[in-house]
């Protein structure tokens, strides 16, 4: 008897060992295909705008797509003067270059230089959108060790939250309780043998809450790539207000069963701008009724009516329905970026635009630059966040201000200036800085002063124009600055 039991157990254990087989190997070729990044990074000095911070290191993940690609997130690669990029449980480093990348949705692609590191290793396929309290598995190389971690978890949400690494942008995301920690960004979740996101942020106040990026935004991101150039996600640009009380409905003469999203403002420049107008109510985008909290259905859970727009791509024509005047109306549009998404969001791998005249430092103003310490005052916050909404197309492409001075003797009694907003040079409007720029180079020969007025401030800023010119490259050499401008917003370009 008890030789039959040895037996009938050996048994069960080979069965055992036969059914994992396949798993096994799913789950060993995953672990193969994900690697530990190790990025080199500067990130400009936006005090000092011709300068950049020290070398930094930062370690994430990411893991093989299609084409010998490495998908992972923009945050990991940001700024980078040298990636570096390791297979499990190796200690030899290989080099490897951005090719794409997508700072509004936080996610890049990389591909190693040595062809070597491809071999036997297979791509992971992506999968679908996973269910609501669907298991899953993820895979990164979290800080605190050097070897692969895999932990598990359940999906617990899907909806539309902010991505920290534009600082600006909405778009969709899944949450866990899977532990996603530093490090752990860029790398896979998976499930069923297929990546289903890549991990990218944690909320820090909360235990076990982890975020990862889905599969529909990683394709609208390979999809924008197929011409080589990165456009980015478009937006509707409308602001709205829910319309759940039923009396205002009936007030607005919605017919019975109509729900929909009340229009309370059309951001001027933006995709709608044109087709739709403030008052209008949106009850269909595409096909889909919105509903009463301007919700739409999304497998099997509702989000944001916004999720068609960030389906598509810049140039594609979106359909909406309106309640306008008592009737529906059935309109289109095309689909654009942001307008000032480019100052609005954080900036990365690119020095800051500046110009240096009679050692007065002019900047763009940025997301970047009003971050920086002491610089979130009342006139640079409105001109960066409320312009637009108080006074709508007063806004200027840049906002241009005198960051701070360079002591010399052409500037003398204005060493103390700080954020001073330029409205005017010598009575003409400004709207960028290559503006600023070309209008100081072609001044009149006989011009003896330069004058810069601000709203902001009573008193204006005057230099002599021929001293400035004089003492120019003086003021540099003083200060050890290489370049009087930067125009072009350069990349900042890895040596590796």
């Amino acid at each position: 008897m008890l030789h039959f039991e040895v037996k009938f157990f050996f048994l069960l254990i080979s069965l055992w060992t036969v059914a994992l087989s396949p798993l096994q190997a799913t789950v060993d070729r995953i672990e193969q295909s994900v690697f530990r990044i190790t990025n080199f990074q500067q990130s400009p000095d936006w005090q000092s705008p011709w300068k950049l911070k020290p070398t930094g290191r930062g370690q994430g993940s990411g893991f093989l797509i299609k084409d010998d690609l490495i998908l992972t997130n923009a945050h990991v690669v940001s700024d980078s003067r040298m990636l570096l990029v390791n297979k499990i449980s190796s200690p030899e480093p290989f080099l490897a270059d951005v090719v794409a990348i997508a700072h509004d949705s936080d996610l890049a692609l990389l591909k190693v230089r040595d062809s070597k590191f491809y071999l036997n290793l297979i791509p992971l396929k992506l999968g679908g959108v996973p269910e609501l309290r669907s298991r899953v598995r993820a895979y990164g190389y979290p800080m605190g060790g050097q070897e692969l971690s895999r932990t598990e978890g359940v999906v617990s949400r899907i909806e539309f939250g902010t991505y920290v690494h534009p600082g600006i942008d909405s778009h969709l995301l899944v949450q866990t309780d899977s532990a996603i920690n530093p490090g752990n960004s860029g790398g896979p979740i998976t499930q069923s043998g297929k990546a289903i996101g890549v991990a990218f942020q944690s909320n820090l106040r909360l235990n076990d809450v982890g975020y990862f990026i889905p599969v529909p935004l990683i394709t609208r991101f390979l999809d924008d790539m197929k011409d080589g150039k990165y456009d980015g996600v478009p937006e509707i640009g409308v602001e709205t207000s829910t319309l759940i009380n039923q009396h205002y409905r009936r007030y607005l003469g919605l017919p019975e069963n109509t729900a929909g999203i009340l229009v309370d403002r059309v951001v001027p420049r933006s995709s709608a701008e044109g087709v739709i107008k403030t008052g209008d109510v949106l009850t269909k985008i595409e096909d889909m009724q919105i509903d009463a909290a301007g919700m739409v259905n999304y497998g099997e859970q509702q989000v944001t009516f916004f999720i068609e727009a960030e389906n598509r791509q810049i140039g594609d024509l979106l359909k909406i329905q309106v309640w306008r005047n008592g009737k529906f109306h059935d309109l289109s549009l095309t689909l654009k970026a942001a307008p000032f998404g480019v100052e609005m969001r954080n900036s990365y791998d690119e020095l800051p635009e500046y110009l240096i005249f009679g050692g007065l430092i002019f900047i763009a103003l940025n997301r970047n630059y009003i971050h920086s310490p002491g610089n979130v005052t009342p006139p640079l916050a409105y001109e960066h966040w409320y312009r637009e909404l108080e006074r709508p197309r007063t806004r200027k492409d840049q906002a241009v201000l005198i960051s701070r001075v360079l002591p010399s003797s052409v500037n003398s009694g204005y060493t103390n200036l700080h954020n001073f907003i330029v409205s005017t040079v010598n009575g003409k409007s400004i709207n960028t800085l290559n503006d600023l720029d070309k209008m100081l180079k072609d001044m009149p020969p006989d011009t003896r002063h330069v004058v810069f007025e601000s709203e902001w401030q009573n008193m204006p800023i005057v230099l002599d124009y021929k001293k400035s010119l004089e003492q120019q490259q003086t003021v540099l050499k003083r200060y050890g600055i290489m370049a009087g401008s930067n125009l072009s917003g350069m990349h900042i370009k890895g040596t590796q």
